[in-house]
């Protein structure tokens, strides 16, 4: 029986997991980490009993530092996306990065004294390893659940400062419950004796109610989580997207249109830079109108309308500049080598070479010849 509990609790933490995988997706990474680490640690804790060193031997050392990432994992599902994108978010996964740091310095320059250590471990002898020297593994093991403590208080302090409905608070109050018994655990199988608990498969008994808890909030708080993680995840990714159009067009508004930096909407901006940039047809070439070119653009006629004013700039200037600019980046391209001007004026809109001769010199305030030479 006790076998088949351990089997249970595992394979359900496993579920919980791929199930977390599919559906918390993209919108809350953290708390994949929480219930990956979490099931990570609950394989390396297996009792020793039943599995002997199979999953040491898989998961010692190089497993051991995502034990740290529960704790920030938790943390971190409960930040807001801006939190979790801010730069220093990244200050609560600096155990694991330390951790990982230690390991490659002691395998690259102490070979001999990491793989003894190493074996030390696999034969669950765990006095007189330190592979995260100069700390104690004894002792870094031991501190996880503190580490996790730690987490679950500040959690639950970001609960209150979001005003969280109560059901989130489960989780983390009952994580901090479940600490009594896994500390009980990690003693036991570091030192061979329990601490509060004589029988020490009792322990594991209790910590199903951890493994029941985590599987409920998988399958039933966090799904409810999505709808408005998802939007607020499209409303942060609409705000950066506009922020990057904003310094995009702050950053070179003469390359795109005179006065640019001072349209409202980016967009119209962006537009005409692709007018400008782009291998298709002008439409210019088949709507030369004002009132043929704005029904068959994407934007409003009052859109157009607060574009010129802004710009103080009218129609007949903006399809001139669109096209000299146009033949500017074709000239840049090698166009001329092989094709003459009156091809390249036509292919921009105009009849012959002398109107794009006389709008080139009123755009640019030279002549083509002129600028060709430079």
């Amino acid at each position: 029986m006790y076998q088949d509990y351990i089997i249970t609790a595992i394979s359900l933490l496993v579920i919980a997991l791929i199930i977390a995988g599919i559906t918390v997706r993209r919108y809350n990474i953290p708390y994949l980490y929480f219930v990956g680490g979490t099931v990570i640690a609950a394989f390396f804790w297996t009792d020793p009993g039943l599995v002997g060193n199979v999953f040491v031997r898989q998961l010692y050392p190089w497993f051991v530092p995502l034990f740290f990432m529960v704790g920030p994992g938790l943390y971190g599902s409960f930040c807001t996306i801006k939190e979790r994108r801010n730069k220093w978010h990244v200050i609560h996964y600096i155990p694991i990065i330390i951790g990982y740091i230690i390991l490659i310095v002691h395998l690259a320059f102490f070979n001999d004294s990491f793989y003894q250590t190493v074996q030390l471990a696999h034969d669950l002898k765990w006095e007189a390893t330190s592979i995260f020297w100069p700390f104690s593994d004894k002792w870094i093991l031991l501190a996880y659940p503190f580490h996790l403590l730690l987490y679950i208080i500040v959690s639950v302090g970001k609960l209150n400062s979001n005003k969280a409905r109560l059901p989130l608070y489960i989780l983390p109050v009952f994580q901090g419950v479940f600490l009594i018994p896994l500390f009980d655990i990690i003693y036991h199988f570091l030192m061979g004796t329990p601490i509060l608990f004589a029988d020490a498969d009792v322990l594991r008994y209790i910590m199903f109610g951890n493994v029941l808890l985590i599987f409920w909030d998988v399958v039933n708080i966090r799904p409810r989580m999505q709808k408005e993680k998802e939007a607020e995840i499209k409303a942060y990714e609409a705000e950066k997207e506009a922020a990057r159009k904003a310094t995009f067009i702050k950053e070179a508004p003469k390359e795109i249109y005179p006065n640019a930096e001072k349209v409202n909407n980016a967009e119209i901006v962006l537009y005409i830079e692709r007018l400008i940039q782009s291998g298709e047809e002008f439409p210019f070439n088949k709507h030369s109108k004002k009132s043929d070119f704005i029904k068959h653009s994407p934007f409003k006629t009052s859109d157009w309308v607060s574009f010129f004013s802004a710009t103080s700039t009218n129609f007949g200037f903006f399809k001139k500049y669109a096209r000299i600019h146009r033949a500017l980046r074709l000239i840049e391209e090698g166009y001329l080598e092989d094709q003459s001007v009156e091809s390249l004026a036509i292919t921009v809109g105009y009849s012959s070479r002398a109107p794009f001769y006389l709008a080139f010199e009123q755009i640019m305030g030279e002549s083509l010849t002129a600028y060709r030479k430079v």
